[in-house]
């Protein structure tokens, strides 16, 4: 297998898609292994959702300008800014439940825009799988008690 075919992009984001979700899986669980800690890791993964409710819809801006469609970019600068504002003024566990909300929104978009129709089918199945654990840990972390 030549270096080109066991690194292609496929395998790649995939690979960078799961390691992406380490911070959603192993935060909530240190909520249960170190509760004396569950403000930083509640930090932490609040922090960690808002860099990822950034960097995916900035992914847009360039399929946007790319294919003349300004919408995508519209929806992409909301977004962020709803992300970034529920992070300033709520507190973390109530910016997790926004972040649920927001990490479906991007995937429903995704799944129903023209831009987004020319996807590979593995990018379309994986973006599902990684938003459904995502927002699996992020419920998990705000629901935990203290």
């Amino acid at each position: 297998m030549t270096d080109s075919a066991r690194f292609g992009v496929p395998v790649t984001a995939t690979w960078l898609g799961r390691a992406g979700l380490l911070p959603f899986g192993l935060l909530p669980l240190a909520l249960f292994f170190w509760p004396q800690l569950s403000s930083l890791w509640l930090e932490l993964l609040a922090n960690y959702s808002l860099a990822i409710l950034c960097f995916l819809p900035g992914v847009w801006w360039g399929m946007g300008l790319i294919r003349r469609q300004p919408q995508p970019l519209l929806v992409s600068n909301a977004l962020v800014v709803a992300a970034f504002f529920a992070r300033s003024l709520l507190g973390e566990r109530q910016f997790l439940l926004v972040a649920v909300v927001l990490f479906l929104a991007l995937l429903a978009y995704e799944r129903n825009h023209p831009l987004f129709k020319p996807q590979p089918r593995y990018y379309a199945r994986m973006r599902l799988q990684l938003t459904t654990i995502a927002c699996c840990g992020l419920l998990l972390a705000a629901l935990a008690g203290d």
